[in-house]
């Protein structure tokens, strides 16, 4: 059984603590966009939900990444 090294939790609990305020200012960034965005076409519509709906993946991928390069070490 291998041993973690000290201090590799505090990564952990700041993406605990960060994604709190991270998604809620998304949110509320999406639901602005979405009010100036929305009900012109319904296809707009689509592609905006559709957008806001994936584009979140690409920053959650990072960060998980940055968490399991150091968890593996």
């Amino acid at each position: 059984m291998t041993q973690k090294k000290p201090g590799l939790r505090w990564r952990h609990l700041s993406v605990a603590v960060g994604i709190v305020p991270a998604t809620a200012i998304y949110i509320l960034i999406c639901l602005v966009a979405a009010d100036i965005v929305t009900g012109h076409h319904g296809l707009l519509d689509g592609l905006f939900y559709l957008a806001a709906g994936l584009v979140w993946i690409y920053p959650a991928s990072k960060v998980i990444g940055w968490l399991a390069q150091h968890e593996a070490e």
